[in-house]
């Protein structure tokens, strides 16, 4: 771990669910080998700056988001009105309001670097995805990826100690990834010690505490 801190391209063996079978699947390119048909406005792509927000709850824009480039946090607010982080998503992953919970989706989307954006209208997505088995099939297993990765996060805050707790989050953030810009990065040094500590269930203060000790170990 700390050879790890002092080395941040050393990889070490990601702590990230995959899904089996569709480790290199790729949804647009899907949709045009298999000619399926949509107009421009069907699928565009943006680009977001840094700390830019794609969306604010409500969130009642008719899309789902793909992120080809960059890395996206998703957060909602508390009842006091701070702010909070639940889940950080590199390139490839997918995002948006689905529009099956009757109004109770609240969340927010905020680019972490500066980020290209895949937009998929919702309505296109939805009919491409259950008209078409094989879509459907990883779209079933992409949800499923999903899930085991937020019960995986739900047990280590139950069951680990806050040191592993951080450990854990290293090893599962440990993703290279190339903003828009085209410049390299690996996604957990992007992370603030406040949204390592909304992802952990522990105050940023706990984070920064931990994490300077460790750095006084590798000295």
């Amino acid at each position: 771990m700390y050879f790890y801190l002092l080395n941040p391209f050393y990889m070490l063996t990601i702590n990230r669910p995959n899904n089996n079978g569709y480790e290199n699947f790729d949804l647009f390119s899907e949709i045009n080998n298999s000619n399926i048909q949509f107009h421009k406005e069907h699928i565009l792509e943006i680009n977001v700056k840094k700390n830019g927000y794609i969306y604010l709850p409500p969130n009642k824009e008719n899309y789902i988001y793909e992120v080809i480039q960059g890395a996206v946090k998703l957060g909602g607010y508390s009842d006091n009105g701070e702010s909070f982080v639940y889940e950080v998503l590199p390139h490839t992953e997918f995002f948006g309001n689905f529009k099956y919970l009757n109004g109770q989706f609240q969340e927010y989307a905020k680019a972490i670097v500066d980020c290209k954006i895949r937009v998929y209208n919702l309505d296109f997505f939805k009919a491409t995805v259950l008209t078409n088995p094989f879509l459907s099939n990883w779209f079933i297993s992409y949800i499923v990826k999903r899930w085991c990765a937020a019960e995986v996060k739900l047990k280590n805050i139950k069951e680990k100690q806050i040191e592993e707790r951080i450990s854990s989050l290293r090893k599962h953030y440990s993703v290279p990834i190339e903003d828009a810009n085209g410049r390299p990065h690996i996604l957990f040094n992007l992370l603030t010690k406040q949204d390592m500590g909304d992802l952990i269930g522990v105050t940023r203060q706990t984070v920064a505490s931990i994490i300077q000790k460790e750095k006084q170990l590798i000295f």
